[in-house]
């Protein structure tokens, strides 16, 4: 971590701690932030802009720490999806009361939702990044969609449905908690299995001595760990959402 990076990051927790958010919350999202830039390329400043504006965004709303120290007045829930069934599943918790506070640093969904008065909410990705995703996330603000969290390519945003349905948007007997956490679809699965197989079977063969260098033997094996290596990693991208910057 630079020197510029560890001011930033300091300066970033000392304001969120003056603005209520609990000291252990404020360090820990300081340092998922810096990670986030290193990982982009980016200084952080260059990324998220001055560390008071910063600050006033992540505090705006009370209870800002909520997530990692919930009240006795409400639910966590911690999941994840695959890139495919995201959205639709947003969309289904949304409507039984789940707020998406923000995406961990694996790219997992973290929830909470109050026991007490619970309400509808309403969720959107977009593909978007850079400056187009500044632009995007003013825009939407008109609308009342706020930014919660970013992964790779996507941008994620939330909008209490009371905001366009009033007093309707409350539940009055929200589902029980899903016990799910995880949500991939099986030929994800699958297709890994086939890439893993498919190495395996190369250097399988090349412990036991098969002439891989005999033109048709070598073609279709490199056809076969080509096709399923881009199989997997297609799948594996699509699953795992991996941070592009």
């Amino acid at each position: 971590m630079t020197g510029k990076t560890t001011a930033y990051t300091e300066r970033l927790s000392a304001l969120l701690r003056e603005r209520g958010m609990a000291p252990a919350r404020a360090q820990e999202l300081a340092g998922e932030l810096a990670a986030y830039a290193a990982e982009a390329g980016s200084a952080l400043e260059e990324e998220f802009g001055p560390a008071g504006e910063l600050a006033d965004q992540l505090t705006r709303r009370a209870g800002a720490d909520a997530v990692d120290e919930p009240g006795a007045g409400s639910d966590t829930w911690v999941w994840t999806a695959d890139a495919l069934q995201e959205v639709g599943l947003l969309a289904r918790f949304g409507g039984q009361g789940w707020e998406a506070e923000r995406l961990d640093r694996l790219g997992r969904f973290v929830c909470r939702r109050d026991r007490q008065s619970p309400l509808r909410w309403s969720y959107r990705r977009e593909t978007t990044g850079g400056r187009h995703r500044e632009q995007l996330t003013a825009r939407l603000a008109t609308e009342g969609w706020e930014l919660f969290g970013t992964w790779g390519p996507f941008a994620y945003f939330k909008r209490p449905e009371a905001a366009v349905t009033g007093p309707a948007a409350e539940l009055s007997a929200p589902p029980a908690p899903p016990r799910r956490r995880f949500y991939f679809a099986p030929w994800i699965f699958v297709t890994l299995a086939a890439a893993v197989i498919a190495a395996v079977a190369a250097v399988w063969l090349g412990a036991f001595g098969t002439d891989l260098t005999d033109g048709g033997t070598l073609a279709g094996a490199l056809v076969g760990l080509a096709g399923g290596g881009l199989l997997g990693a297609w799948a594996w991208r699509s699953a795992a959402r991996r941070h592009t910057g």
